[in-house]
Order: C-alpha cells, then sequence, then structure tokens
C-alpha cells in the first residue's frame, strides 16, 4: 500500500487485505485520507488512530465485512451516515475525536458490542476528561451494545436505559438531577454491569433512588456534587476502583469505604471530601493506590496503624493547605513511591531539615517524588527526586 498525493493506493494483493492499522510518521496532508480504496471488501478492522484525518470519506460503508472502527484521536467532528451500512460492526470507538453527536443511522449496527466515546483520561495528573457525545435515544435498542461511554445523559436517552440490561460499561456525562429515579431504575437492573462512570457538571449527582447496586460493578466513577454518601456504596464487594470526584462530603465518606474487601485503587479528588483533617482510623486493607488531589481545605493527613498496610503508592496533588507529610507513613512498610505536586512551602521546608533534599528550601520546587530504594542494604531509605518541569 502507498500514500500518494491522490490518496491511498492499493498495491498488488491487497484486495484480500484483512486489517488496515494506519501509523502516521512526520506531517502528513490531511488531504490524503479523503478518499479510501473501494477495494477492501473483506476488511474487519480499520484503526486510524492518531491519523490527521478531518472527514471519514462516505466509502467506509462500502466495508460490508468491518468488525473493528478505531477513531481515536482524529480530528472527524462527523460520522458519515453510510455508517448505519456496516451491519457486522461490532466495536466503534471515537474517544476525544471531536466528534459530538452520532447520527440516527448508528442504531442500524444492530451487532455492535462496543460504543465509546470520549472518555476520561487517567494516564496524566488531571486525571478526568469530560467530553461526551450525543447518541439517539433509541440506541438503546441495541440489543448486542455491551459497552456505552462517554455518551450525554439526555433525559431521553435516560428513560430508554431500562431497556439496557445486558451492558457490562456505562458511561454518561451531563447527568441531570431530574431523571434520577430512572437512571437509579435503570442501573439497578443491570446486573453484569462492571464500570459505573457518571459526570454532572452542572446539577447535584442523586443517586438515592438506587435499591441496590449491580452485584458485580468493578470500577466506580462519580464526578458531581452529592448530598451524601449513597446508601449502596458499602454493598460493593467486588468493587476494585473508586474515584470521587466534587462530591463535597464530609467525614461519613471514609466509614463507607473503609471495609470494601477488594479495593485496591482510590481517587479522591476536586474537594470530593470538604474537611480540614483527613483521617483514616480504619480499614483498606486491600488497598495498593491513593491518590488525593485539589483539597483547597485540607491541612493534615493522618494514617493510622495497622491501616491500609499494603498501600504501595500514595500521590498527593494541588493541596496546598497541606502542613507536612502525612502522619503514619512510617508504618506502611510496603509503600514504594510516595509522590507530592504544587507542594506547600511547609512540607519542602520539613524534607530540607530533615536532610532529605539536597536542595536549597528557597528554590522555587512544584513536585517531589520519593521512591523506596531497591538497595539491599538501605531498603528502608528513600531516594528523593525534585519534580521542577511537570
Amino acid at each position: 500500500m502507498t500514500v500518494k498525493g491522490e490518496g491511498i493506493q492499493l498495491e498488488n494483493g491487497m484486495s484480500q487485505l484483512r486489517s488496515l492499522v494506519v501509523f502516521v510518521a512526520g506531517d502528513v496532508p490531511k488531504s490524503l485520507f479523503y478518499k479510501l480504496p473501494s477495494g477492501f471488501k473483506l476488511l474487519r478492522v480499520l484503526d486510524l488512530e492518531n491519523v490527521p484525518i478531518i472527514v471519514l470519506p462516505t466509502e467506509v460503508g462500502n466495508f460490508f465485512n468491518l468488525r473493528y472502527l478505531n477513531l481515536t484521536r482524529t480530528q472527524v467532528k462527523m460520522l458519515p451516515r453510510s455508517i448505519g451500512k456496516l451491519v457486522n460492526l461490532q466495536t466503534l470507538v471515537l474517544e476525544e475525536a471531536n466528534i459530538e453527536e452520532l447520527p440516527r443511522q448508528i442504531v442500524k449496527l444492530e451487532n455492535l458490542q462496543h460504543l465509546s466515546g470520549s472518555v476520561p483520561c487517567f494516564e496524566d495528573r488531571f486525571l478526568w476528561r469530560y467530553d461526551c457525545i450525543r447518541v439517539p435515544p433509541n440506541v438503546c435498542k441495541i440489543k448486542s451494545l455491551q459497552v456505552l461511554s462517554f455518551v450525554e445523559g439526555t433525559g431521553s436517552l435516560i428513560k430508554q436505559l431500562k431497556e439496557m440490561t445486558q451492558l457490562k460499561t456505562l458511561g454518561l456525562g451531563v447527568v441531570e438531577e431530574a431523571y434520577e429515579k430512572d437512571l437509579c431504575s435503570a442501573i439497578g437492573e443491570m446486573k453484569d454491569l462492571q464500570n459505573l462512570l457518571l459526570y454532572a457538571p452542572f446539577e447535584r449527582l442523586k443517586l438515592d433512588a438506587l435499591l441496590s447496586a449491580p452485584p458485580y460493578l468493578d470500577k466506580l466513577f462519580l464526578n458531581g456534587e452529592m448530598d451524601k454518601v449513597p446508601h449502596w456504596l458499602m454493598q460493593l464487594k467486588n468493587l476494585t476502583q473508586l474515584t470521587l470526584q466534587n462530591s463535597g462530603l464530609g467525614e461519613g465518606l471514609l466509614s463507607h469505604i473503609q471495609e470494601l474487601p477488594n479495593l485496591s485503587y482510590l481517587t479522591l479528588g476536586d474537594s470530593a471530601y470538604n474537611q480540614e483533617r483527613l483521617c483514616f482510623v480504619e480499614g483498606f486493607q486491600k488497598l495498593k493506590f491513593l491518590r488525593i488531589f485539589n483539597f483547597p481545605l485540607l491541612n493534615e493527613i493522618v494514617i493510622e496503624k495497622n491501616v491500609m498496610s499494603g498501600l504501595e503508592e500514595l500521590q498527593i496533588d494541588e493541596c496546598k493547605a497541606l502542613r507536612g507529610l502525612p502522619y503514619g507513613l512510617d508504618h506502611l512498610t510496603h509503600l514504594k513511591e510516595v509522590s507530592f505536586y504544587d507542594v506547600s512551602r511547609e512540607i519542602v521546608k520539613q524534607l530540607y531539615e530533615q536532610g532529605n533534599i539536597d536542595t536549597d528550601s528557597s528554590v522555587a520546587i512544584q513536585g517531589i517524588n520519593m521512591v523506596k530504594s531497591n538497595d539491599d542494604e538501605a531498603k528502608s531509605k528513600w531516594v528523593y527526586k525534585i519534580l521542577s518541569d511537570l
């Protein structure tokens, strides 16, 4: 296959191609991808991730055998109506693809199992992206769909979610308070649900109407102001990952989650907890990773002895009122790494006075990374790295 001024050109023997994954090196004119070859009749996989295309050509509707289409981080803003011809399509990935709305023809994809839009990015320190796409409400009629994320939680969509009892992953953005009962009723019927992501940027995130949470829920991400901790949170015996942001919850939060038997990853961010003192007094026995970020009121963190004893990594980010290192770090014998970003002057000074940082305490420091030494003769020592360019 060659890429020339007139676009992608097939070479001899390539009409039998089953999978096409495009890698772009250097600057490639967007016009090269305005047209796709018509010879890809047997193509099953088309992966255009990071390809700088603006328009997905109408010809894609001719790829009758296509099972997998990936447009992640392209510049595509809309799908052609011919997408409805891809009746064998099983996976459609549109993450960070600038697509705001899907055409109504999408409901013709009766074999579609995985539909994901612009989802949160967990690889960087900002944690979440909030882009979501709008889908036709009758997308709920696609009975093969198992993954629906990250889509706009319109009232018309939420009212039809009760038809999607087969879902394993659900991600909704712009959730409105008025549809609490419909949303909770639908989630309560999703007995196979493993991953749930809800984002309410403009109104309270109310989930009290959910009587019983899906029994196999593994990952839960809630972003939005809540009046109280959901009563069903303590029921999540299979939960391994929990992220709470903008919740504004008080002291009752930790008591609701400390005994979750399989919780391994916990992230609390954007004032998910609104107190000055964060004290872990019991539980968290399976916790491996703890991240706390953007708590403007927080000035003290306490980890009591025998709490989260298996913790391996701790990240504290943008807690500028924090006066010092968390109390109880010496109890965490399995701790391998501690990271501070946007640290307060008090923390820098404390480490400097202890002789742990080999630099002047007046130097502007954006972050400190503490890693347990691998040296057999110094297993209890920490290696400190200054992070000045995040």
